[in-house]
């Protein structure tokens, strides 16, 4: 559960090709980790839509009545990221894959969102120790149509006690 007041911080990420992209929020003004304040995420959410912000349609699959699939990855990490990351990741706190196909009679076959981590709720809240979230997209293949894929993150501020700060240092370097 949430402790004291929260707030949401959010970030629109649009798609570019098949390269990996991605976004910063700069949450330094809310932490000092060095004292032990720390911002702490208690929800987080990821959803799809077009880079004019409606439905996911046949045309973003592919145009010219083409029967194709495609796919996406999104997540969420404590730490800045290359590329897409394993859960086993102990930065990432939040992942989902979108896959979608059409039929050639300008039909949407299937659109589904995997959420292995999308909704994220976290009862005791997941721990930022760094000064950014950062928000990350890829594709496999060039949609037809860019997407945005948005993030939405309920988070409150907290003052770790030293005993907690060293749970949380032996917590992050147990990969």
């Amino acid at each position: 559960m949430a402790k004291g007041d929260t707030f949401f911080l959010r970030t629109t990420v649009t798609s570019s090709g098949t390269s990996y992209v991605s976004d910063n929020i700069d949450i330094s003004a809310y932490t000092d980790p060095a004292r032990g304040r720390v911002l702490v995420v208690d929800r987080a959410f990821i959803t799809y839509s077009t880079d004019g912000q409606g439905p996911i349609t046949y045309d973003d699959i592919a145009t010219d009545g083409a029967v194709l699939s495609r796919q996406m990855g999104a997540q969420a990490c404590s730490e800045k990221q290359t590329s897409l990351q394993e859960v086993s990741n102990n930065s990432l706190f939040a992942r989902s894959n979108l896959y979608a196909a059409n039929l050639a009679t300008d039909t949407l076959a299937y659109v589904n969102a995997m959420d292995a981590l999308n909704p994220t709720h976290f009862v005791g809240g997941f721990i930022v120790p760094t000064d950014a979230i950062h928000c990350g997209i890829d594709v496999g293949v060039a949609w037809a149509g860019e997407l945005d894929v948005g993030f939405l993150f309920e988070v409150h501020t907290e003052k770790l006690s030293l005993q907690r700060i060293q749970e949380l240092l032996v917590s992050l370097t147990a990969n």
